[in-house]
């Protein structure tokens, strides 16, 4: 819980500060509104739900997501596949883009911060556990224009677990949350210009 009132706090910070730079711009557009999904997510038994705003030169990202992760992902990033990992992160992503003309395409960087829990369950005793990741990275991409308001979202971004490690064990199978992690990934969107 206090994980959440520290990512509220930071976002609600970064939102003062942002306004000011946008009422000193004076810029005279209302901005666009944009609602994004990461295809990934669905295909393996999530969802992924990305409402935001862009204005002001920067992009503000509201994240919901749940994915249930293949072996192979567990494998490669966890180095188990004594467990299987279903992944729940709520956050928030500010990105600059600058002053653009044209809303549909271009290059983005910024903050990635999201809080993560990590259910694992031991695949032989179907014994689990929830361990917990406070994510703190930096993310870039390129909005791809497809068609009328959709697009594509190629992007990536690598995290640092302001957490302390966390360990699963049953019997000799263990687990642990990781310092970093790194994720490259697409999103399809639709927004609207206001």
């Amino acid at each position: 819980m206090k994980k959440l009132k520290l990512l509220l706090s930071i976002t609600a910070l970064l939102f003062i500060a942002l306004t000011s730079v946008a009422q000193e711009k004076k810029t005279n557009s209302k901005g666009t509104i944009y609602l994004e999904a990461d295809p990934f997510a669905y295909i393996n038994k999530g969802y992924s739900i990305h409402p935001g705003y862009e204005n002001w030169g920067f992009r503000f990202d509201l994240t919901f997501v749940k994915v249930d992760f293949p072996k192979s992902f567990e494998e490669n990033f966890y180095s188990t596949t004594k467990f299987d990992l279903v992944t729940n992160i709520n956050g928030i992503k500010i990105d600059y883009i600058g002053n653009r003309t044209n809303w549909s395409k271009g290059f983005f960087v910024g903050l990635d911060i999201n809080h993560q829990k990590l259910n694992f369950t031991h695949r032989e005793t179907s014994q689990n556990k929830n361990l917990y990741a406070f994510n703190v990275g930096f993310r870039g991409g390129y909005k791809i224009k497809i068609y009328k308001g959709f697009y594509i979202t190629p992007w990536a971004a690598y995290w640092f677990n302001v957490n302390k490690p966390q360990t699963y064990q049953v019997n000799n199978d263990k687990v642990s949350t990781n310092k970093t992690d790194w994720i490259l990934t697409l999103h399809l969107g639709y927004s609207i210009n206001l």
